[in-house]
């Protein structure tokens, strides 16, 4: 979201926030992204960030639970 040599700030970042909450035996993960509105994009920049961002996490997001899994199997 920033060019090469700038630091992340408030105006130039998104921001991501992950919640662990225990539910019964297992643990939710509440996540949220907020920024790109506040970023003031044209309509189709807005929309293609947020594609992209959508695809990441359709990709990453259901991998989570076997991977945590992994590391909790792990002595």
């Amino acid at each position: 979201m920033y060019g090469a040599g700038e630091s992340a700030a408030q105006d130039n970042s998104l921001l991501v926030t992950f919640d662990l909450v225990r539910s019964g035996d297992g643990t939710l993960l509440r996540f949220e992204e907020t920024g790109f509105r506040e970023r003031e994009w044209e309509a189709a920049v807005l929309e293609e960030a947020d594609l992209g961002h959508v695809r990441g996490r359709d990709h990453f997001l259901p991998r989570l639970v076997s991977y945590v899994t992994r590391l909790a199997s792990k002595p």
